[in-house]
């Protein structure tokens, strides 16, 4: 994938162009890894290319639910990112084409909201909330991070410039996922600086960047998502690196990378989404190759996948985001 082309104005058409690298159409596909994929919590993913939202519970697809079609009233989407849910159970995701974020209470759709005039967005493409309930977006074609008290907008607080991209302190260039951890830090991936920013608080305290564009250690290619796991360490999906990375501080102390471009066993094409759950385990969102995957560690021990492309039950196309609940 040409490096122009990821950065378009509308910047994740690219990634619908990775679909069919290595899924093909079909019934959906497990990986070998030696376990059966459960137990685990239950995983929501963003479906790109067919403007959905998938629940299923394990590896091999129990309770595969889908809700969403193409299109900008209820129920619909044009281009979905991030996903996030809250500890009640609702769910929250980017609609990036809309300009909005929309929460929902399940998978049919209830309590649908909206969240877009009020706060101006542009174009987010990463959600998260906090442990008090807090939504962060992160608004890709604002080229901001914004706070907001709830789905209504209210006490909203900005970080970064209003469409205007930058280098330098107080600005991104396309950010497109945010996390907070346990201490309240905002950690942003501002994708097209090739870089993730770490600051204390919305007031952007205590900025510190770490990574630059490249292809070795302590260097990105577009990244396109972040997570945390229970010791700290971050894990960022190096999308056009095909890789993942993991450091334990925003040093790069303890720098390890794990994946290599293909569609086989520790193996990527263009991983956006991850997540972290309880046992530490990685889950990746591998694009190109239309399934999800999760492993035990960095070593790749425990793979395994499900998925292939297609548009029916096991099927995705171009999945972005992922959350666990």
């Amino acid at each position: 994938m040409e490096r122009r082309k990821f950065l378009q104005v509308g910047m994740l058409t690219p990634f619908v162009l990775l679909a069919g690298c290595g899924g093909g159409n079909g019934s959906p596909a497990s990986g070998s890894g030696g376990n059966s994929g459960g137990p685990g919590p239950t995983m929501y993913v963003t479906d790109q290319g067919n403007n959905r939202v998938v629940r299923f519970n394990d590896f091999i697809g129990t309770g595969w639910t889908t809700y969403g079609s193409r299109g900008s009233g209820t129920g619909q989407f044009g281009l979905l990112g991030g996903i996030t849910v809250d500890k009640q159970g609702h769910i929250y995701v980017a609609d990036y084409s809309n300009a909005r974020v929309v929460s929902f209470n399940d998978m049919s759709g209830t309590g649908w909201t909206v969240l877009s005039s009020a706060i101006s967005l542009v174009g987010p493409y990463g959600v998260a909330i906090d442990s008090s309930g807090l939504l962060y977006i992160a608004d890709f074609g604002g080229q901001r991070i914004i706070r907001v008290n709830d789905i209504t907008g209210a006490g909203a607080l900005y970080l970064g410039t209003y469409k205007q991209a930058g280098t330098n302190q107080g600005q991104f260039n396309n950010p497109t996922a945010v996390t907070i951890d346990s201490s309240g830090r905002i950690y942003i991936v501002d994708s097209n600086n090739n870089r993730i920013v770490r600051v204390n608080d919305m007031t952007g305290a205590g900025w510190i960047t770490y990574g630059v564009a490249g292809y070795g250690q302590n260097q990105f290619n577009l990244p396109s998502n972040i997570a945390l796991d229970s010791k700290g360490n971050i894990y960022i999906a190096d999308t056009l690196n095909h890789r993942i990375v993991r450091v334990s501080d925003m040093n790069g102390t303890n720098w390890t990378a794990f994946g290599t471009q293909g569609n086989g066993i520790n193996q990527f094409t263009g991983p956006t989404g991850i997540a972290i759950d309880s046992q530490n385990r990685i889950y990746v969102v591998d694009n190109g190759n239309n399934r999800i995957v999760r492993f035990n560690d960095m070593t790749g021990t425990g793979w395994i996948s499900y998925g292939s492309g297609g548009h029916g039950v096991g099927n995705f196309s171009s999945p972005f985001g992922i959350a666990l609940h």
